[in-house]
């Protein structure tokens, strides 16, 4: 109405093309601001800002209404988890989007990872601190002898000076529709410089036991070593100074800053001869900087996430023979899903794609239960 009063004005003619220019620009500043006051306002109100940790005796955490603004308590458990730290024997995953239960693969992942470390601690690290523990995939787990659930309290795990003002701050938070990945490449990071151990992701199901050896990851591809199956000693040297450069490395308008992109960045500087970018090394040789191995790409990524017919779609096709045929060839230790990319792809718990036959064979108590309860894979 403003613009149409303007022409009954007289208003001259450039004038009128300047307003025209400059009302869809006062539109896009005023969406900006409301969606800055919209994540503000959530800080202030959802009371995180200045506020310090609940801890686990009040089954939820300061941050939770943060990371996962529509997470309620409600008809959940009453005895809720409790915040476990891993140990340097310790085999753990995290789950930082606030789910009351695993997945099939999730559980998969998990379960295939205590069948081939029997003597290893298995600690399952959820960012919901009462799951449905009633669910049939988590009573499996917690079934397992050496499988624990504990809660994965941020305010404990960022405690220390290095992360503490970065967690405070949210800065995660704006991170749009990355915030749990973001804050998975963080924990990861951080539980290891504190207290060591093997990390592996959900959507990795262990194939063999993983190597007896210590601080080592692997490369996902030539231009980038992946931290999805991970081990470190407490106090690693690269994990200080991947922990430390977090706050200012952080990047929440791109992928992986804090993650691969990361540690890839470091191991770089570090050993520039011998981490290369991309790597110079033979495809079935490891490389080595300042204590650290970097396996090749097939011992924990053997299926490639790229588009081609040999690819990440591979994992998932029927009638083909494939699950039998990758079993029998394969020397890796874990079969990478890469759950962004993949999660919609289905299976039948009948056919013979490479997921069901690795799942038959490496997670057999899950697999049961799908069949048992008609459950998806």
């Amino acid at each position: 109405m403003a613009i149409l009063a303007l022409c009954h004005r007289n208003i001259p003619w450039i004038t009128f093309k300047i307003v025209i220019l400059l009302v869809p620009l006062i539109i896009c500043v005023d969406l900006l601001c409301a969606r800055k006051f919209s994540i503000a306002h959530r800080l202030v109100y959802g009371g995180l800002v200045g506020s310090r940790t609940t801890g686990a005796r009040d089954g939820g955490g300061s941050w939770i209404p943060h990371l996962c603004p529509h997470y309620s308590r409600r008809g959940r458990q009453t005895h809720p988890l409790q915040w476990e730290p891993p140990s340097v024997d310790t085999i753990f995953f995290t789950q930082t989007s606030c789910v009351k239960a695993l997945t099939a693969r999730e559980a998969c992942a998990v379960e295939s990872s205590s069948i081939y470390h029997p003597h290893r601690p298995v600690l399952v690290l959820l960012t919901a601190p009462d799951p449905d523990q009633d669910h049939p995939l988590l009573k499996v787990l917690q079934g397992l002898a050496n499988v624990r659930l504990a809660w994965l309290d941020l305010d404990q795990v960022f405690e220390d000076e290095n992360l503490r003002t970065w967690h405070q701050n949210r800065q995660w938070m704006f991170s749009d529709g990355r915030a749990s990945a973001e804050v998975s490449d963080a924990v990861r990071a951080e539980l290891l410089r504190r207290f060591g151990g093997t990390y592996v992701d959900l959507d990795a199901i262990t194939l063999r036991p993983l190597p007896s050896l210590n601080n080592w990851l692997g490369r996902v591809d030539d231009a980038l070593v992946n931290t999805a199956v991970v081990s470190f000693s407490p106090g690693h040297p690269l994990l200080q100074d991947v922990v430390s450069s977090i706050p200012t490395s952080f990047n929440p308008q791109g992928c992986c800053s804090i993650g691969p992109n990361l540690f890839t960045h470091i191991l770089h500087q570090s050993c520039p001869k011998n981490v290369t970018t991309p790597s110079s090394a033979d495809p079935d040789q490891a490389e080595h900087c300042n204590g650290v191995t970097i396996f090749p790409r097939s011992y924990f990524y053997p299926i490639h996430y790229g588009y081609k017919k040999d690819q990440l779609q591979s994992i998932f096709r029927e009638g083909e023979g494939l699950g039998r045929a990758f079993l029998s060839n394969t020397h890796a230790f874990s079969l990478h899903l890469f759950h962004s990319v993949s999660s919609k792809s289905t299976v039948s718990l009948s056919g013979d794609s490479i997921l069901k036959e690795v799942a038959i064979d490496n997670c057999p108590e899950v697999f049961q239960c799908l069949q048992e309860h008609n459950l998806p894979l």
